[in-house]
């Protein structure tokens, strides 16, 4: 698509939903109709990771532009730190009104009003910290504080939500940010969606072990004993269940998406605006005999990521590794915002839409490990003392049921990324240590 002269930004976001849930990332047991429509209007990226694969560093991450290493957000509730620019400023800066609406889960948890200093410098904001339910205390709160109650499915009031907002800024160039809850547990689609998937095959990845898919929630709480739980009592040790909700959840993701591009049509601006899919995390479903998320495996850290838009070419699909830091970067390349910190601008992956080369690595690093993806391998290590933990060949293994790390034939790699990798620590931790020190 050609550039606009001031291109506007919406980024929409999932929570937990893994790169491999949509079917034009080759997977026929999901319906993704408008995502995949927007990977043939614009650019797939078929190995994209977050850099902090859990719900409140991802938003941390995505703002900033800096990783979890850099920032110290590595776990739910964090904050942005005060000495660590937004790149939502940038974006004000420029003339832009910035907008978020829905999840937040930065700085607190639960049904609650975000506090000003907590929303990252985002202009307009109406949304809600982190609460699991679907149907019951749909609650969103603006700017005031003032809580808006809806009695209907979260997915679909957050678009109700978004569009609303969408008429109200699009006069303005403008950078809106969307975050859903779903397809986060519980799993808990509507009932059209649920409708779709009753009975359908679907198909476990081969790296699932049995592990049970149930996990409780705590904002609401669940039930104890977890057996009275409706939730486990549907898809509790049924992977099969457990799946045809997970995607019926995505499926009415993709719907309320088709909602929202549909109204940038109606609203005259579909062509000048970039579009920016993708999802704070993973799923790992059992995958290697776990669930959730936070660790390095693909399940975790792969998640989905379309573009279209000024600037991006259509039908494009880019097998080269990336990671969030670079997600706002790029959009601001490529809507002429300029960024304020150089080293941020430098994150931009932009070059890939232009077909130039481009073979940085993707970093994501969380509590105690850190990965490092160059070309077709990945290296995890672990602790302080940078122990190599996993190595995969991951277009030749795409499970990761082949850990290379002791694999003789394989040392030479191991070293150049073990030195990627360490590198990439050491110049992280030395930006947080000078932030700290003021």
């Amino acid at each position: 698509m050609e550039s606009a002269e001031t291109p506007n930004v919406l980024v929409v976001f999932a929570d937990q939903m893994h790169r491999f849930a949509m079917r034009c990332m080759d997977n026929p047991d999901v319906d993704t109709p408008h995502l995949d429509g927007l990977a043939e209007q614009g650019a797939l990226f078929r190995h994209a990771y977050s850099s902090t694969p859990v719900c409140s560093p991802f938003r941390v991450n995505l703002v900033s532009g800096r990783y979890g290493m850099e920032t110290g957000a590595k776990g739910n509730q964090c904050l942005l730190p005060e000495w660590c620019r937004s790149l939502v400023d940038d974006f004000n800066d420029s003339g832009y009104r910035t907008s978020f609406v829905g999840k937040w889960h930065v700085g607190a948890t639960g049904n609650q009003p975000i506090p000003e200093e907590w929303r990252a410098g985002f202009q307009e904001f109406i949304g809600y910290q982190c609460y699991n339910g679907f149907y019951k205390d749909v609650c969103f709160y603006d700017e005031a504080g003032t809580e808006r109650r809806f009695e209907k499915h979260r997915t679909d009031a957050t678009v109700d939500v978004a569009i609303e907002r969408l008429r109200r800024v699009a006069s303005d160039p403008f950078l809106m940010i969307v975050g859903f809850q779903a397809p986060h547990y519980p799993e808990q689609p509507g009932p059209e969606f649920d409708r779709m998937y009753r009975g359908r095959d679907v198909t476990p990845r081969p790296n699932y072990t049995g592990i049970d898919l149930y996990i409780p929630t705590h904002s609401p709480k669940s039930p104890r004993p977890f057996e009275r739980c409706p939730d486990f009592r549907r898809y509790g040790n049924d992977i099969h269940e457990y799946l045809r909700m997970y995607y019926g959840m995505v499926t009415q993701i993709d719907a309320n998406v088709g909602r929202l591009l549909s109204e940038l049509e109606d609203l005259g601006i579909a062509d000048d605006t970039i579009v920016l899919f993708a999802s704070d995390h993973g799923d790992l479903a059992g995958s290697h005999g776990m669930n959730g998320k936070c660790v390095s495996y693909e399940e975790s850290a792969g998640i989905p990521l379309l573009m279209r838009g000024p600037g991006v070419p259509q039908g494009m699909v880019i097998d080269a590794p990336i990671d969030s830091s670079s997600f706002l970067p790029t959009c601001m390349e490529l809507a002429g915002v300029p960024a304020s910190q150089a080293d941020t601008a430098s994150r931009s992956r932009a070059a890939l839409l232009r077909g130039e080369p481009d073979d940085r690595p993707a970093f994501a690093d969380l509590r105690n490990w850190c990965m490092v993806r160059q070309g077709d391998f990945k290296l995890t290590i672990e602790d302080d003392d940078c122990h190599p933990a996993m190595l995969f060949n991951v277009a030749d293994d795409p499970y990761e049921q082949q850990n290379l790390i002791e694999d003789p034939a394989h040392a030479d790699t191991l070293a150049e990324l073990l030195q990627v990798v360490t590198q990439w620590r050491q110049g992280c931790l030395g930006f947080r240590q000078a932030g700290e020190a003021g």
